[in-house]
């Protein structure tokens, strides 16, 4: 399996991991920060989306972020 592939592969088994762990939990409840030091899990998971972003277009492709601010 090429290096491209494997890379793809895992991406998207820990993406199917995190769509199935939050599939049940309502919009209300993905915005719940649990105190003022914790992020909810919608933040947790742009985060974890930006870094794929910079990872794959800084580190792998040589190509601008998808995202920028």
């Amino acid at each position: 399996m090429s290096a491209n592939r494997t890379t793809l592969s895992a991406l998207e088994r820990n993406w199917q991991m995190v769509n199935s762990a939050v599939s049940d939990v309502d919009e209300a409840a993905m915005a719940v920060r649990p105190n003022e030091d914790s992020n909810s899990m919608s933040w947790l998971i742009w985060h974890m989306s930006r870094v794929t972003d910079r990872f794959i277009h800084f580190r792998l492709t040589d190509k601008p972020q998808l995202w920028t601010v």
